[in-house]
């Protein structure tokens, strides 16, 4: 993540505005009794999916690492499907035989060690790698290009998954544009950090794809700017809706850009008075009360 041109400056709040969104992320995350029931809907093309925070977190995980690696969309769409019917988008200590990770990749098979088969990252980077090598994956059906690297004794079975995850894939990839990702969850319990945040933006998308800088904080949060190096605005939309999908994992209290808002436990809300911020606000929540 490019840091230069400040990423700790700009610690004090800039105006009331910025401070009003800082400020209502953190109430939105604290102070909202309402039950929530910590799932993500996913719409595009009309159509609506809707998978569990963490299972969210990880197709945003799984979408951004191809993007990292120059892989399309689609790329994104295949590495999804595959991640959906190996595990159902969880990061599995167990599988068949000797099977472990988001795409069950095995040991005894030359996928890698243990340790390393578990960490989303590397298995992500592993799958990708393999898709990259068979000639003419971006022209097949999902399941073709997912079967000619995973070998499934079910060659099929990942075509049942590919509309979802084409949708999935559209919202993190940004030709969905914010909110295609809506997320229902409770109030922040484990706090993050700036710097959490900004190391996850890098790892998920690469050194340089986006600069993230601090805004305005208060006791309890902050407020995070964070654009994109190409200047396009799906990349924009794909950040604002990857921010969305992470928020479970990372602490995001609130994400805006564009007209709209998404608040922890309220959704998408129009905004009275759009941001002026030339990229994505998103709301991290530092530190939480004692009840």
């Amino acid at each position: 993540m490019a840091r230069s041109g400040g990423f700790w400056a700009g610690m004090v709040f800039t105006g009331a505005a910025i401070g009003a969104v800082v400020a209502t992320g953190y109430f939105v995350a604290t102070n909202n009794p309402v039950t929530h029931d910590e799932t993500c809907t996913v719409t595009a093309n009309g159509e609506s999916y809707v998978r569990s925070a963490e299972q969210t977190n990880y197709a945003a995980l799984v979408a951004a690492v191809a993007a990292k690696r120059g892989l399309s969309t689609f790329g994104s769409t295949v590495g999804i499907a595959t991640a959906i019917q190996e595990s159902g988008l969880r990061n599995l200590d167990y599988g068949d035989r000797d099977s472990l990770g988001l795409f069950q990749q095995r040991p005894s098979q030359g996928w890698g060690t243990e340790e390393e088969i578990q960490d989303p990252y590397f298995s992500s980077r592993n799958f990708y790698k393999h898709l990259a090598k068979v000639d003419g994956w971006e022209s097949m059906r999902v399941t073709d290009a997912a079967q000619a690297v995973q070998r499934s004794g079910f060659p099929e079975a990942y075509e049942k998954h590919a509309p979802e995850s084409a949708a999935w894939a559209a919202a993190f990839r940004g030709d969905e544009p914010f909110a295609a990702v809506n997320c229902d969850l409770e109030a922040v319990t484990a706090p993050s950090t700036a710097k959490q945040f900004a190391s996850r933006v890098e790892s998920d998308w690469g050194d340089g794809a986006y600069e993230v800088v601090v805004l305005g904080r208060n006791d309890r949060a902050v407020l995070l700017g964070v654009t994109a190096a190409s200047g396009e605005k799906s990349d924009l939309d794909a950040i604002a809706n990857w921010s969305v999908g992470v928020a479970g994992a990372q602490a995001v209290a609130s994400v805006t850009y564009g007209g709209d808002q998404w608040l922890r436990e309220q959704g998408v809300v129009p905004l009275t008075s759009p941001s002026e911020f030339a990229g994505v606000l998103v709301g991290v929540v530092e530190t939480v009360r004692e009840k």
